[in-house]
């Protein structure tokens, strides 16, 4: 038997964060995995988006993102997230810091 695997098509595009990152950040660290000290991989939290791709119609899914960047998710935050068309139920952050603070001013203190 011989299966050909196609490569998978990731599509990238800008989301709306629905939800507040902080609150559902906060949440996850009362979890007791993470009482003490934590070492491994970078908690990851699930985060409601509404994914707006080009020229297709917008969908609402589940972000996921490093606990890293969880102080600037929140609601009406735009980021870049990359998905599978086929799979649109979870798609994952893809942006960096200074990225989402340029396309998003209401996040930089006002003097």
């Amino acid at each position: 038997m011989n299966f050909f695997f196609g490569k998978k098509q990731t599509v990238y595009a800008i989301a709306e964060v629905l939800e507040n990152g902080r609150s559902i950040f906060e949440q996850e660290m009362k979890k007791l995995k993470y009482q003490g000290e934590h070492s491994g991989p970078e908690p990851v939290i699930e985060i409601g988006v509404r994914v707006q791709p080009e020229n297709e119609p917008g969908f609402e899914s589940k972000m996921k993102a490093g606990i890293s960047k969880y102080y600037l998710l929140m609601p009406g935050v735009r980021v870049q997230v990359k998905y599978e068309p086929t799979k649109t139920q979870s798609v994952l952050l893809d942006d960096n810091l200074q990225a989402i603070m340029a396309r998003n001013p209401q996040l930089t203190k006002k003097e």
